[in-house]
């Protein structure tokens, strides 16, 4: 029961970081924030990458590259690798 549950976050981290690169990707491709798609992913993938884009936008200077999904992903596969290290202690 314990597997279940672990790997149940762990697909749900995945698919998280899926979304952000597929946000990434589309804002390249479709400028519009009130495509139907972008607003989909928007309410996915924002609540992670706000708080980052505010911490970084103080804190790093890039100009008009965002590194928040970069970010994200990085703190995310941090995540996932601790979840896997806490089942192993729990088993």
């Amino acid at each position: 029961m314990l597997r279940l549950i672990f790997g149940l976050v762990d697909k749900a981290i995945a698919f998280v970081e899926f979304c952000i690169v597929l946000d990434a990707l589309l804002s390249w491709v479709i400028h519009d924030p009130y495509n139907k798609y972008r607003r989909v992913l928007g309410i996915i993938v924002n609540p992670i990458l706000d708080p980052i884009r505010a911490v970084s936008l103080r804190y790093i200077r890039t100009g008009f590259i965002d590194f928040s999904p970069l970010i994200a992903i990085i703190l995310l596969e941090i995540v996932r690798k601790l979840l896997w290290v806490i089942y192993a202690i729990l088993v």
